[in-house]
């Protein structure tokens, strides 16, 4: 074989490094990201021991338990406060979020969610007829009664409270609360605290309430009184007890100090998120890197190599450790860390843009010399012709 024949085989050869190149930077990266897990494993069982036994830093209303029976809620964790207008915009779009009672054509969907100081409720009420109050009708007046939402909660301090809302039409509602005035006459006054709006729906209609959590002790519950006409004996179902109206569950929600504690504990490039056994997301906290000088952009290589060797992976690192009750006994939540960095990537992308450009230029300067002999040898059989 002619010697300029074996030397562009080599030019040839070079340029099949850099697949091999791009094979070595991720086992590379699978490497990093595998010493990273372990990492995150460690630093999540570390945080979970410092949560041990401490229910009440973890759940607002610790009374409760932490496993959701029927009639308990765990209200989403809303990014931003809801406008109570009786729509659901704002909202999570997940169905498996919602809690459902009663059955058939009685039957009402309940959302839950928190933003700062408020607790805010999205029924869904399944009603073909819907009975409005008289206009202007005492509230009281059993001949005048529509259909009626209630609420049940205990107070912070333990009391047991029912107040109802009146349908009187779509638009804002505000909820009535029945106190005792002389001679033992019962009058419903309004509570401006718990406000929402009603929307008709086909087949029934939507109520969206705002409550504030610091009149909230735990217990929470809604109960509908569905009636066939006005003044008809009611059909009720509902989280309260039909009689005496007490929530028959409560409130499972992430204490008013825990995100401030996760803050403490979170750095640079990690998400660190408490839940509950369930896995349902009691509070996160999280800190991105803010780098000092703005990342590189890939070189056009890495970007042609990139879409030549197909696909990347750019999957998150997650580790989760339980966290335990008061002398290691049961699991009262678990806890989350989430690398949420792509800093192996970023280590591979530059590895690789290196060794693509000495490839490069390798390449580029055995085919200048491959070149120059096949020139060379081209004037030497041409000089012997003539």
């Amino acid at each position: 074989m002619r010697p300029w024949l074996k030397l562009l085989l080599l030019v040839l050869v070079t340029l099949v490094l850099p697949w091999d190149g791009v094979r070595y930077a991720r086992q590379m990266e699978a490497a990093l990201r595998q010493s990273e897990r372990q990492d995150l494993h460690s630093l999540a069982a570390s945080l979970a021991a410092s949560l041990q036994g401490r229910l009440r830093l973890i759940y607002r209303f610790p009374a409760l338990g932490t496993t959701p029976g029927r009639y308990d809620l765990i209200p989403v964790v809303l990014p931003a406060p809801v406008y109570a207008d009786g729509y659901a915009g704002g909202w999570p779009t997940s169905s498996r979020l919602w809690r459902h009672y009663g059955r058939g054509l009685h039957r009402f969907d309940i959302l839950t969610g928190v933003n700062g100081r408020m607790l805010y409720v999205l029924l869904h009420v399944t009603d073909p007829h819907v009975v409005f109050d008289a206009p202007l009708a005492n509230p009281l007046r059993r001949s005048t009664r529509g259909d009626r939402i209630w609420i049940g909660f205990a107070g912070p301090q333990g009391h047991p409270h029912a107040e109802f809302l009146a349908l009187t039409g779509p638009g804002p509602v505000i909820a009535h609360r029945i106190v005792r005035g002389e001679y033992g006459r019962r009058r419903a006054v309004l509570d401006p605290r718990v406000v929402g709006a009603l929307q008709p729906q086909p087949g029934g209609y939507d109520l969206e309430l705002s409550i504030p959590l610091s009149m909230l002790g735990g217990p929470f519950g809604v109960l509908v009184d569905d009636r066939s006409g006005r003044g008809g004996r009611p059909l009720r179902y509902g989280m309260l007890g039909p009689a005496d109206r007490r929530a028959r569950g409560g409130l499972i929600l992430a204490s008013a100090q825990l995100p401030a504690y996760l803050r403490r504990l979170v750095r640079p490039g990690l998400r660190v998120t408490v839940c509950t056994p369930s896995g349902a997301r009691l509070a996160a906290a999280e800190e991105p890197i803010v780098p000092t000088i703005p990342a590189p952009q890939p070189g056009l290589l890495t970007r042609l190599f990139r879409r030549l060797s197909g696909p990347q992976s750019r999957t998150r690192i997650t580790a989760v450790a339980p966290i335990r009750g008061r002398g290691g006994d049961g699991v009262i939540g678990r806890l989350k860390i989430t690398q949420t960095s792509d800093r192996w990537a970023q280590l591979r992308d530059h590895t690789l843009e290196q060794m693509l450009n000495l490839t490069l230029a390798t390449s580029a300067l055995a085919g200048l010399i491959a070149t120059g002999l096949a020139i060379q040898m081209a004037l030497r059989a041409w000089r012997r012709r003539h």
